[in-house]
């Protein structure tokens, strides 16, 4: 039975990795011929371990030289167990050290120290080198992690270290088999007759055979032909996993170490991370904006490191990091990250993936340093994290996919914490669209709406309705309706037909006085029939109170505004609209305009506006030379 626990070995070149892992396991983890022949390990070796209890975990064999240490990291980031190795006769080395590092960065937390060559050293030798291991993990996520003097050539130590592991690896808690299905790609080859193969060990989720899935960011997709898991065909795969996966739609020339192959459309790759970052102890300071290589899963890329809340970040300090990678990289929040510096090259911080696809931040923001922080500590807290993401989105909002390749989760768990937030009303969806948008952004803007309701009725003092247009300057029209709706929900608002809204304490705010004001005005506009008044007409006829009376007066629909200029009075306009309709006497029926104009008794100065305003409210159309009616 195979259990989604990965142990991967650390350690200096030539301390015995491969020879242990041959001995535990019975598999020469070094594949390449210039390995066997140079006694020296190169790139990643895997190989299955069968555990007494019948279980079976993976082991990633690791190489020790420096110049190949960003192999080491490729292979590291899929670690749950560690076995660091050192020699009896080399004791503590620079990569011993390097390699604690890059674990400790890349957040292994459990690890057992395999002390190898044991046969060749006497015991002062040997107790000599447990106590500088003790000083080297003192204080370190490793400290405490048990020593087991072991000899790969006389087996020696092997069945205790063999326990060792059965107990940590019972001890672990799985692979999570949750999330969108992801594997940073290890390996590629292909086999005559099947194509191409892509291994590697998935960070979420499962696939099973007969799935599609595609390489992030490259537009490649393939159906899965076949699924190998530790040597065995197997139906599905799962995080924690070694895997290799059968895909034969992908041009084995088009897949590369670092690629990710993911369920399709579900993450995008991205060349700007936050990271809460910890500089490891015996480095010189990152400097903001230092040019470094960064390692995400089996990717490495170089990239510039911009320092968010300290002007420098001395050895052993934490701090917060916006990275722009100079390609494109695919990761999820919680993922953990690794910087090297160029030259000399040495490992220098690492941490977790706290935000993607943000905008250049500014430094020393309390602000921005407030909502970095209030992401890393959602790492953790699923529904925290959703709110933020959506909060993210702002004014626009964000939908269901986006939050999915931002978070990593499959559609059916994203609708569970989806329900909670919005339940709770910290996150509203658009139900036209679909959108989300944060509790926060939607109150903002509710009180953006009084405010502007306010101004308006300031400005027009006998209105009260507000068209809704008015209101949408400076926001998203989708958050707009959002928020009305809301308010309409409260009472504070009332929406009406035509585009309006109200405040329900303005529904008559006229005096006796004014109101015999508006009733002349309208009737006077009715006299003119279908000659209509302009407004300058009105504004010599009524004073300067008559554009606020005529504002009133088209609100409650007892006069039309055709075009900038003329205004006509309700009962004629609408019955030059009837008479229209008569002339038409169907939908798509041409319009015959000197009839039009004969039955409404008026002059082409006023009936060209008039039918252009038909056209722009949608009772014609116009079609060449003539005009149809498009409704009755």
């Amino acid at each position: 039975m195979i259990h989604p626990v990965i142990v991967g070995t650390a350690g200096h070149v030539d301390h015995g990795k491969s020879s242990l892992v041959r001995r535990l396991t019975g598999i020469d983890p070094d594949r390449w011929r210039e390995e066997k022949e140079r006694g020296l390990t190169i790139d990643l070796g895997f190989a299955p371990l069968e555990l007494s209890d019948g279980r079976i975990i993976g082991m990633i064999d690791v190489p020790g030289h420096e110049r190949f240490l960003k192999n080491m990291v490729a292979g590291a980031t899929s670690i749950d167990l560690a076995v660091l190795v050192i020699a009896c006769d080399d004791s503590v080395m620079p990569q011993t050290r390097e390699h604690l590092d890059v674990l400790e960065l890349l957040g292994v937390r459990r690890g057992i120290v395999a002390l190898t060559k044991v046969d060749l050293v006497d015991e002062e030798t040997q107790a000599f080198a447990v106590e500088e291991i003790k000083e080297l993990l003192a204080g370190r996520s490793l400290e405490g992690a048990p020593i087991v003097p072991v000899s790969s050539t006389t087996g020696r130590g092997i069945p205790e270290l063999e326990e060792l592991l059965r107990q940590q690896a019972a001890a672990l808690e799985p692979r999570r088999t949750d999330g969108v299905f992801r594997m940073p790609v290890q390996r590629t080859f292909t086999v005559p007759g099947f194509g191409t193969v892509l291994t590697g060990i998935p960070i979420a989720g499962e696939i099973a055979i007969g799935d599609t899935v595609e390489l992030v960011g490259k537009g490649l997709q393939s159906r899965v032909r076949g699924i190998h898991a530790y040597g065995s065909a197997v139906e599905r795969a799962c995080a924690g996993h070694s895997t290799a996966l059968n895909l034969p739609g992908i041009p084995l020339a088009q897949a590369h170490r670092g690629d990710v192959v993911a369920l399709p459309d579900s993450l995008v790759r991205v060349d700007r991370i936050e990271l809460d970052v910890h500089v490891v102890s015996d480095v010189r300071p990152l400097e903001h904006g230092e040019r470094v290589h960064l390692h995400l899963g089996t990717t490495e890329v170089t990239a510039r490191a911009f320092l968010i809340d300290e002007s420098a970040l001395a050895p052993g300090a934490h701090g917060l990091v916006q990275v722009l990678s100079d390609e494109p990289v695919v990761c999820l929040p919680g993922d953990f990250a690794l910087l090297r510096r160029l030259s000399p090259a040495r490992s220098i911080a690492g941490g977790r993936v706290i935000g993607l696809r943000g905008r250049r931040l500014r430094r020393f923001k309390e602000r921005t340093i407030e909502k970095l922080r209030a992401k890393e500590a959602a790492l953790d807290e699923p529904e925290n994290l959703l709110k933020l993401a959506v909060a993210e989105g702002g004014e626009v909002g964000v939908d269901r996919l986006e939050c999915i390749g931002r978070l990593g989760w499959t559609a059916s768990e994203l609708e569970g914490y989806l329900a909670q937030v919005i339940e709770h009303g910290e996150v509203l969806e658009d139900r036209k669209s679909g959108r989300l948008f944060s509790g926060r952004s939607v109150e903002r803007e509710e009180q953006r709406i009084s405010e502007r309701l306010a101004a308006h009725y300031r400005k027009h003092a006998l209105a009260t309705t507000c068209p809704i247009a008015d209101l949408r300057r400076g926001t998203g029209a989708v958050l707009l309706g959002v928020a009305l709706l809301r308010l309409e929900a409260a009472g504070e608002v009332a929406l009406l037909p035509g585009g309006l809204v109200q405040d329900p304490s303005r529904t008559d705010t006229l005096s006796p006085a004014e109101r015999q004001s508006l009733t002349e005005l309208r009737s006077w506009l009715e006299e003119s029939g279908h000659r209509p008044q302009t407004r300058d007409d009105i504004a010599e006829r009524f004073g300067k109170d008559g554009a606020q009376w005529l504002e009133r007066l088209i609100e409650e629909e007892g006069a039309v505004a055709v075009g900038p200029m003329f205004v006509w009075g309700g009962d004629a306009y609408r019955s030059a609209v009837a008479i229209v309709e008569e002339l038409c006497g169907g939908a798509g029926s041409v319009l015959d305009i000197p009839s039009l104009r004969d039955r409404l008794g008026t002059s082409r100065k006023f009936l060209i506006p008039f039918l252009e305003h038909l056209d722009r409210v949608g009772v014609t159309a116009r079609k060449g030379d003539r005009r149809i009616l498009r409704r009755k």
